[in-house]
């Protein structure tokens, strides 16, 4: 069994792992409904827990996927405020996209802001960014179409990505209180003037402060790249029954195996699903010949 997982059914997103699936979305719609793992269990497979390789990321009417603009979202040096236009985390997070993707899906209708500013669109377009996707976009790359892509976003008037020239005005672009953004963005910007984040303890590096003349915004919504997990089997790859017993001539690989990562695919075990799948494929196969002879 390697069907490869069950992320683009919404319905077994929100059955087998009590997500919404509205607010924790498959980015890369491969067809992968979990077939395979509903015949096994519909013969009697054991049920095992399931995650994701989870990550955060935007979407919106004039922002395309992995644009310049997107690339945005990505960013650590942004200010995050939630719903209630207040500050939540850490925006260091944005390093282990996984963990990010968690700290936005847990705010109320499972969405944030990115805040920045003029100078952070010239950083970025000029000397790169500080967050890359994956080997998609690397570290460091220079954005040089970024500020064209903001402006036919703004022409368009999308509803994910916002610009203002005051605090009062972003705050009704992006419908949050305009008392408690003012807040964060203040407190924020004593603390990029510090040199320290009393809040959260982001890293001086990336502590810039906000011109509140020159706003942008971008929503931050959460995806995932694929799902984990739905079959428990033992270490011969043999899917397991409900007493725990192997199931004869049902073998499973891949991104079927439950308990093979924990509730969050953490950015240091990036490659794991990769290498997991080419390992146990290959050992399956060898284990259900051997049992053949």
């Amino acid at each position: 069994m390697a069907s490869g997982g069950f992320g683009d059914d919404p319905k077994k997103v929100e059955a087998w792992a009590h997500k919404d699936p509205e607010g924790w979305k498959s980015s890369v719609n491969m067809n992968k409904t979990g077939d395979g793992i509903q015949m096994a269990l519909d013969i009697g497979a054991q049920m095992g827990p399931v995650s994701f390789v989870g990550h955060y990321g935007t979407e919106g009417t004039g922002i395309k996927f992995i644009s310049n603009l997107y690339t945005t979202s990505w960013q650590p040096a942004a200010l995050w405020v939630n719903s209630d236009g207040n500050r939540f985390t850490n925006e260091g997070v944005a390093f282990s996209f996984s963990q990010a993707a968690n700290a936005i899906y847990s705010q109320y209708d499972h969405y944030a802001w990115s805040i920045f500013d003029g100078s952070q669109v010239k950083y970025m377009m000029e000397k790169g960014i500080d967050s890359g996707i994956g080997v998609i976009v690397p570290v460091g790359q220079k954005l040089p179409n970024l500020q064209k892509e903001i402006d036919e976003a703004i022409s368009l008037n999308s509803e994910s990505f916002k610009a203002a020239n005051s605090v009062e005005q972003l705050a009704k672009e992006i419908n949050v209180p305009e008392k408690n953004l003012a807040a964060s963005i203040d407190q924020y910007n004593k603390w990029c003037e510090q040199e320290h984040d009393n809040q959260f303890f982001k890293e001086k590096a990336y502590l810039r402060p906000l011109d509140t003349k020159n706003l942008y915004a971008i929503k931050l919504k959460s995806y995932f790249f694929s799902s984990y997990g739905g079959l428990r089997t033992n270490r011969d790859h043999q899917v397991l029954d409900k007493n725990n017993k192997p199931i004869k001539g049902l073998y499973a690989a891949g991104l079927e195996v439950s308990d093979m990562v924990g509730p969050t695919y953490t950015t240091w075990s990036s490659g794991h699903a990769f290498g997991f799948a080419s390992y146990s494929g290959r050992h399956a196969a060898k284990n259900a010949a051997e049992s053949m002879k």
